[in-house]
């Protein structure tokens, strides 16, 4: 269905990001992309497991997971949705 919506195909390595970039230029005053979207994580960072009663928002990121790769591409898309302040 993604690409139905945006009209070409994507890469399993990409979907994240076109996901991020469609949230960014939507017309919402507020978009919050979640950290595990950011770095392309799977089900293995799952905030929460619904109907589980343990295991849920233990997991957390460490600084070293954010590479400069990300922070420019994040800085872009988010330039291009005109959503910086800059």
């Amino acid at each position: 269905r993604l690409f139905a919506y945006i009209g070409r195909e994507v890469t399993e390595e990409q979907v994240s990001w076109e996901l991020i970039r469609l949230a960014l230029m939507s017309v919402a005053d507020t978009a919050i992309i979640p950290m595990q979207d950011l770095l392309a994580l799977g089900a293995e960072a799952r905030m929460n497991r619904p109907a589980t009663a343990e295991g849920n928002w233990e997991w957390r990121f460490t600084p070293e997971q954010i590479a400069p790769p990300i922070i420019a591409e994040l800085a872009k898309i988010t330039e291009l949705s005109g959503r910086s302040s800059a």
